[in-house]
């Protein structure tokens, strides 16, 4: 990377960067968190991931896709919460949000049981979906706010269920990068804002850093 790229247009790192720190503390969708790990905590921003029991797929085809999708969405709008990036896949699911009251686990909650309802019903089956517990863990930084992006939405790549992460259609990747719009739950407007203050700006060093960290990888 050249050293004479601009501060407007350098690629996102994962360098500390206090400066949207700051947006997300004036902004209320997360505030300065102690180092202990907590469950729940109003202004928290969260990493999420759901899995199914035993590894067994929770989502077995695209109709069980559509309807977790449709679940999830209606309970970030329900709950109120900031959803910045989400990621379906067979076995499991990523979602970073934030929750401007302590209600994850009660949100959480209604989404893994009523869609464990509904998969049960279809596919003629009985018992658990999930694991009684789901993972979560706060993301209090700069540097792990990046880092869970990325984590995220390259999921499927390193899955190896396609080449490029915006051919996923069941990530948000592809919406945050401007290649389609976004799902009306999807918070792009706040997801950008922590990135950069142009939108254009934000997505050039998403979709760089997404790149770059790919290219490290595979080579």
């Amino acid at each position: 990377m050249s050293d004479t790229v601009s501060d407007t247009e350098a690629p996102l790192s994962y360098t500390a960067k206090p400066a949207i720190s700051r947006k997300l503390h004036r902004a209320g969708t997360m505030k300065r968190m102690p180092r202990a790990p907590r469950i729940d905590a109003a202004g928290a921003m969260h990493h999420v991931i759901a899995k199914g029991i035993g590894g067994q797929p929770v989502m077995r085809d695209d109709v069980d896709r559509e309807v977790l999708f449709a679940r999830m969405g209606t309970t970030v709008l329900r709950h109120r919460w900031s959803c910045l990036a989400y990621c379906l896949l067979d076995s499991h699911f990523h979602v970073i949000l934030g929750t401007p009251v302590a209600n994850l686990g009660l949100g959480m909650q209604w989404l893994l049981a009523s869609y464990a309802r509904e998969f049960n019903k279809r596919h003629e089956r009985q018992g658990n979906v999930f694991h009684t517990r789901f993972y979560s863990r706060q993301i209090q930084s700069d540097d792990h706010l990046l880092a869970a992006l990325l984590y995220v939405h390259l999921n499927p790549v390193r899955a190896g269920v396609v080449s490029e992460p915006e051919r996923w259609r069941w990530s948000s990747y592809a919406s945050s990068i401007g290649r389609c719009d976004p799902p009306d739950f999807l918070d792009l407007e706040a997801l950008l804002a922590l990135i950069a203050a142009e939108p254009g700006i934000a997505q050039r060093r998403l979709q760089t850093a997404a790149r770059e960290t790919l290219r490290r990888e595979l080579g």
